[in-house]
Protein backbone atom coordinates (compact mmCIF):
# COMPACT_ATOMS: atom_id res chain seq x y z
CA UNK A 1 0.00 0.00 0.00
CA UNK A 2 1.10 3.47 -0.65
CA UNK A 3 0.61 6.13 2.50
CA UNK A 4 1.77 8.99 -0.06
CA UNK A 5 4.42 11.02 2.23
CA UNK A 6 6.47 13.20 0.44
CA UNK A 7 9.55 12.19 0.05
CA UNK A 8 11.39 15.58 1.12
CA UNK A 9 10.02 16.11 4.01
CA UNK A 10 10.41 14.54 7.35
CA UNK A 11 7.56 12.65 9.08
CA UNK A 12 7.21 15.73 11.65
CA UNK A 13 6.87 18.29 8.09
CA UNK A 14 4.68 15.33 6.39
CA UNK A 15 1.96 15.91 9.37
CA UNK A 16 2.28 19.45 9.95
CA UNK A 17 1.82 20.00 6.27
CA UNK A 18 -1.82 19.45 5.95
CA UNK A 19 -2.53 22.05 9.25
CA UNK A 20 -0.48 24.53 7.75
CA UNK A 21 -2.43 24.16 4.59
CA UNK A 22 -5.83 25.25 6.66
CA UNK A 23 -3.86 27.79 8.30
CA UNK A 24 -5.92 27.21 11.29
CA UNK A 25 -3.47 27.01 13.52
CA UNK A 26 -0.46 28.84 14.39
CA UNK A 27 2.93 27.18 13.39
CA UNK A 28 4.35 26.07 16.70
CA UNK A 29 0.97 24.58 17.44
CA UNK A 30 0.62 22.57 14.08
CA UNK A 31 4.63 21.63 15.46
CA UNK A 32 3.47 20.66 18.69
CA UNK A 33 0.68 18.62 17.59
CA UNK A 34 2.13 16.84 14.87
CA UNK A 35 4.91 15.83 17.39
CA UNK A 36 2.07 14.69 20.26
CA UNK A 37 0.25 12.32 17.02
CA UNK A 38 3.14 10.96 16.18
CA UNK A 39 4.93 10.08 20.18
CA UNK A 40 1.41 8.62 20.51
CA UNK A 41 1.79 6.28 17.62
CA UNK A 42 5.40 5.33 18.88
CA UNK A 43 7.54 7.43 16.53
CA UNK A 44 8.75 9.81 19.06
CA UNK A 45 12.32 8.54 17.96
CA UNK A 46 11.81 9.17 13.91
CA UNK A 47 10.03 13.05 14.04
CA UNK A 48 13.01 13.90 11.92
CA UNK A 49 13.53 10.91 9.44
CA UNK A 50 12.45 11.28 5.95
CA UNK A 51 9.82 8.56 4.55
CA UNK A 52 13.14 6.06 2.91
CA UNK A 53 14.24 5.99 5.99
CA UNK A 54 11.31 4.82 7.55
CA UNK A 55 9.77 1.17 7.47
CA UNK A 56 6.93 0.09 5.88
CA UNK A 57 4.88 0.29 9.15
CA UNK A 58 6.36 3.43 10.56
CA UNK A 59 5.47 5.12 7.49
CA UNK A 60 1.88 3.84 7.40
CA UNK A 61 2.11 5.48 11.19
CA UNK A 62 3.16 8.53 9.62
CA UNK A 63 0.28 8.67 6.96
CA UNK A 64 -2.59 8.03 10.11
CA UNK A 65 -0.81 11.01 12.14
CA UNK A 66 -1.53 12.82 8.96
CA UNK A 67 -4.82 11.74 8.79
CA UNK A 68 -5.61 12.98 12.19
CA UNK A 69 -3.63 15.76 12.09
CA UNK A 70 -6.80 18.14 11.60
CA UNK A 71 -9.22 16.61 13.78
CA UNK A 72 -11.61 15.34 11.25
CA UNK A 73 -15.29 14.58 12.09
CA UNK A 74 -14.93 11.89 9.71
CA UNK A 75 -11.98 9.59 8.87
CA UNK A 76 -11.97 6.42 6.19
CA UNK A 77 -9.76 4.15 6.91
CA UNK A 78 -7.99 1.51 4.68
CA UNK A 79 -6.74 -1.22 6.03
CA UNK A 80 -4.88 0.99 9.02
CA UNK A 81 -3.49 -2.02 10.38
CA UNK A 82 -2.12 -3.91 7.55
CA UNK A 83 1.08 -3.37 7.94
CA UNK A 84 1.37 -3.07 11.72
CA UNK A 85 3.04 -5.43 14.44
CA UNK A 86 0.80 -6.78 16.90
CA UNK A 87 1.73 -3.79 19.38
CA UNK A 88 1.31 -1.06 16.66
CA UNK A 89 -1.88 -2.25 15.60
CA UNK A 90 -3.24 -2.51 19.12
CA UNK A 91 -2.28 1.31 19.58
CA UNK A 92 -3.67 2.24 16.20
CA UNK A 93 -7.09 0.67 17.32
CA UNK A 94 -7.05 2.03 20.21
CA UNK A 95 -7.20 5.56 18.61
CA UNK A 96 -9.35 4.74 16.08
CA UNK A 97 -11.95 4.03 19.10
CA UNK A 98 -11.20 7.11 21.08
CA UNK A 99 -11.95 9.32 18.22
CA UNK A 100 -14.97 7.60 17.94
CA UNK A 101 -16.35 6.86 21.30
CA UNK A 102 -14.80 9.70 23.60
CA UNK A 103 -14.87 12.04 20.47
CA UNK A 104 -17.40 11.89 18.82
CA UNK A 105 -16.14 11.37 15.06
CA UNK A 106 -17.29 9.17 12.34
CA UNK A 107 -14.67 6.04 12.16
CA UNK A 108 -15.41 3.91 8.21
CA UNK A 109 -12.78 1.10 8.46
CA UNK A 110 -12.21 -1.39 5.46
CA UNK A 111 -10.51 -4.17 7.26
CA UNK A 112 -9.96 -8.32 6.73
CA UNK A 113 -9.23 -8.65 10.20
CA UNK A 114 -12.42 -9.60 11.93
CA UNK A 115 -10.62 -8.19 15.48
CA UNK A 116 -10.73 -5.07 14.08
CA UNK A 117 -14.03 -5.00 12.98
CA UNK A 118 -15.28 -6.05 15.95
CA UNK A 119 -14.23 -2.56 17.58
CA UNK A 120 -16.90 -0.72 15.90
CA UNK A 121 -20.53 0.33 16.31
CA UNK A 122 -21.51 -2.03 12.93
CA UNK A 123 -19.83 -4.42 10.97
CA UNK A 124 -21.03 -4.66 7.07
CA UNK A 125 -19.71 -7.25 5.24
CA UNK A 126 -19.15 -7.41 1.59
CA UNK A 127 -18.43 -10.40 -0.37
CA UNK A 128 -17.55 -9.84 -4.30
CA UNK A 129 -18.72 -6.40 -4.30
CA UNK A 130 -21.90 -7.13 -2.59
CA UNK A 131 -23.58 -6.40 1.08
CA UNK A 132 -24.05 -10.01 2.45
CA UNK A 133 -24.69 -8.57 6.15
CA UNK A 134 -25.11 -5.94 7.98
CA UNK A 135 -24.57 -5.86 12.36
CA UNK A 136 -25.26 -3.55 15.08
CA UNK A 137 -22.06 -4.33 17.11
CA UNK A 138 -23.77 -4.37 20.93
CA UNK A 139 -20.75 -4.22 23.00
CA UNK A 140 -18.33 -2.27 20.88
CA UNK A 141 -15.54 -2.38 23.43
CA UNK A 142 -11.42 -2.55 22.51
CA UNK A 143 -9.54 -5.32 23.80
CA UNK A 144 -6.04 -5.94 23.13
CA UNK A 145 -6.82 -9.49 24.30
CA UNK A 146 -7.98 -12.20 21.97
Amino acid sequence: QFHFLLPEFSALENVMLPMQRLGRVPPAQARKRAADLLESLGLEQHLHKRPKQLSGGQSQRVAIARALANDPHLLLADEPTGNLDTAASDTVQQILHTLASEHRRAVVTVTHDPRIAQVGDRVVTIVDGAIVSSEIVETSSFSTQD
